[in-house]
């Protein structure tokens, strides 16, 4: 449970939030933010409707390594795929979004 907290805590839990505000261009963001909120509380109920049926299937012990083995995924994924946007202006992100460069590259200067 401790493993599956922290890694969650860590990755997909907060990040979703960071990146929906961060990320959407202007024109879109009300739209692309009910779209990453619809989707995080769509996985929140996939979870929650499939985690007693593990439980009862694989055990305690098992049902949580393949939480925590999922939270050691979505780390990796954030570490590979989310962008550093530290000190970069909302205008910059979008210009760099409109130019199309890669998702990871958005937060880079000119």
């Amino acid at each position: 449970l401790l493993m599956f907290i922290v890694g969650f805590a860590m990755s997909a839990g907060p990040l979703i939030w960071v990146l929906c505000s961060e990320i959407q261009p202007l024109k879109g963001r009300d739209f692309g933010i009910t779209c990453s909120t619809a989707t995080n509380w769509i996985a929140n109920m996939i979870v929650g409707a499939t985690f007693l049926t593990m439980l009862n299937t694989l055990g305690n012990a098992n049902t949580f390594w393949v939480y925590a083995a999922l939270n050691v995924l979505f780390i990796l994924l954030t570490l590979w795929l989310v962008p550093e946007t530290k000190h970069v202006s909302l205008e910059h992100i979008e210009r760099n979004l409109m130019k199309g460069r890669k998702l990871r590259e958005i937060g880079a200067h000119d």
